[in-house]
């Protein structure tokens, strides 16, 4: 249950079609309940597509989502609830295993209501959204963000068990939520490119040999967009063979295009998946941002794509973060604690004449942690005791 799914080429959609597919590949009947394609434009992009035997149950189509964030989640959280009450109602007697990826949380309310005793449910936390109201200067946003942590936790605790993305996560929701941490686990995201090449198909955007500083992914106010450009933007005046390139869609992205303007700044659409191994591998630094005060409520889940890529990595984040602590252990990886902007610039210049070095025993061990194996390892076992029928025996 998640209105992000297939075919959206990144974040959760992408995240939950592999799922999906895991999950099939192990044995399982898998259904999806989720929207048309909205994500990360914003706009619907009605689609009838399927994909390889897993039914998704899509609704939706006529959405028309607001500009303002906080309006278009509150939409996306009220037509989710109903869509997946409509559809659960009559088919809740046929789930054996229910997998809801949060966010959004305010359907899981519903579902806990209706749910037949014989299931399990798994839940899998992407984000904390309460965690944002820890930054949001206006009050009302603050009592917002508040309404949201208490729908979130009771969301959580309507789950038979818990997996977050991070560690952190994790605590946050032990001490913040008081649920029981016995009822939950760690996994962190996994790879989802299985093979790195280099075709030429991107050498007039991004030419052989180019100095380049790149974002490539969603753009929201957690990955503080407006100082990431800020911070291109003063790159870019001390290094003068330096291109810094921002690939995304949505509105955000829009705004940016038309307010920031530079000869060596260069935004461009989202690439196709099989393009996005050559993006990595001619990008000299990746950059993963994160606004202040916010690095307890995600993990970024093209992470391990960027260290298998084996590209080195910018990340901005808060002191002590899990993030950081994993850049940290990457031998390609450079942590900025802050936003001010001559110590990022330099940062950032360091790491871009940094050699390369060979993949370390270190980097190996670090890749074994972002494993789907894993994931589905843990689901199957978190549902166990419900006598989850499966279609066949697991292949994967």
């Amino acid at each position: 249950m998640s209105p992000f799914f297939f075919p959206e080429p990144i974040s959760t959609g992408k995240y939950n079609t592999y799922l999906a597919q895991s999950l099939k590949g192990a044995g399982y009947e898998v259904e999806v309940l989720c929207c048309h394609p909205i994500y990360p434009k914003w706009v619907v992009e009605p689609s009838d597509e399927q994909i390889g035997g897993i039914l998704a149950a899509r609704g939706g189509r006529w959405l028309r989502f607001p500009s303002n964030m906080l309006l278009r989640r509150s939409m996306l959280e009220i037509w989710f609830l109903f869509f997946v009450f409509s559809k659960y109602f009559t088919r809740r007697k046929t789930y054996d295993l229910v997998i809801p990826v949060f966010p959004p949380s305010m359907f899981m309310l519903i579902v806990s209501l209706l749910k037949p005793n014989k299931s399990k449910i798994v839940g899998i936390v992407h984000d904390l959204q309460g965690v944002y109201s820890s930054y949001t200067g206006s009050c009302i946003r603050k009592w917002i963000y508040k309404g949201i942590a208490w729908v979130e936790k009771r969301a959580f605790k309507t789950c038979d068990h818990l997996v977050f993305l991070s560690e952190t996560m994790r605590i946050v929701e032990t001490n913040a939520y008081g649920l029981n941490s016995d009822k939950s686990s760690v996994q962190y995201p996994f790879v989802t490119i299985e093979r790195y090449s280099n075709n030429g198909d991107l050498v007039e955007v991004m030419p052989d040999g180019e100095s380049s500083i790149v974002y490539s992914g969603a753009l929201g106010e957690k990955q503080a967009p407006d100082k990431l450009v800020e911070s291109f933007l003063a790159m870019l005046e001390e290094k003068a063979d330096l291109k810094a390139h921002v690939f995304s869609q949505g509105p955000i992205f829009n705004r940016l295009s038309e307010e920031y303007k530079h000869p060596r700044l260069c935004f461009h659409p989202l690439v196709d998946e099989g393009l996005l191994p050559e993006l990595l591998l001619r990008s000299t630094v990746q950059v993963i941002p994160q606004e202040s005060g916010t690095s307890d409520g995600s993990l970024p889940s093209k992470l391990p794509n960027l260290l298998a890529a084996g590209v080195k990595v910018l990340c901005i984040t808060d002191p002590d973060s899990e993030l950081g602590r994993i850049l940290q252990q990457y031998s390609r990886g450079e942590v900025a604690i802050s936003w001010e902007m001559g110590p990022l610039v330099q940062q950032a210049l360091l790491l871009l004449e940094k050699e390369v070095k060979e993949n370390t025993d270190e980097d190996a061990a670090l890749m074994g942690k972002f494993t789907r194996k894993g994931l589905v390892a843990q689901i199957i076992s978190s549902s166990q005791t419900s006598g989850i029928r499966r279609s066949k025996e697991p292949t994967a």
